[in-house]
């Protein structure tokens, strides 16, 4: 399976929700194609009292992930979805980034993409629940 993370997964990552660990885990990452829009590198890193630590340990982990470059491709298709659904330019351009790839958004945040229609989300916290014992 294809997916792009959204930049608060990494967020809850750091948190260590265990909602979202099990997404960043060795066999999951080697079963799955991950990617990551450079909107969520720019989000991440520019956090204003980011220490130097917390800034290499950002770093390391997103060198783990293939970043999809902006592309004319992606470009014109955020144009589109931020005319269409008035979405958020960050947002706009990770749904941009995961429609080019055919990727599943991994976000908590899926009233952030929900308007639209064609892109595929996974709430990680949502999955969890589905899949605890009855």
């Amino acid at each position: 399976m294809k997916y792009l993370y959204d930049t608060n997964v990494f967020i809850y990552y750091f948190a260590e929700e265990s909602e979202v660990l099990r997404f960043f885990s060795e066999s999951f990452l080697s079963q799955n194609e991950v990617f990551i829009s450079p909107i969520v590198r720019i989000e991440l890193l520019s956090f204003p009292d980011l220490s130097d630590e917390e800034e290499t340990i950002i770093t390391d982990l997103l060198t783990q992930f293939e970043r999809i470059p902006l592309s004319p491709q992606i470009e014109d298709r955020t144009i589109q979805l931020r005319r269409d659904y008035r979405l958020k330019l960050p947002d706009a351009l990770i749904a941009a980034t995961a429609l080019q790839r055919s990727a599943c958004v991994i976000t908590r945040n899926v009233d952030d993409f929900k308007r639209v229609p064609e892109l595929t989300l996974c709430n990680p916290f949502d999955e969890m629940q589905d899949k605890s014992p009855e």
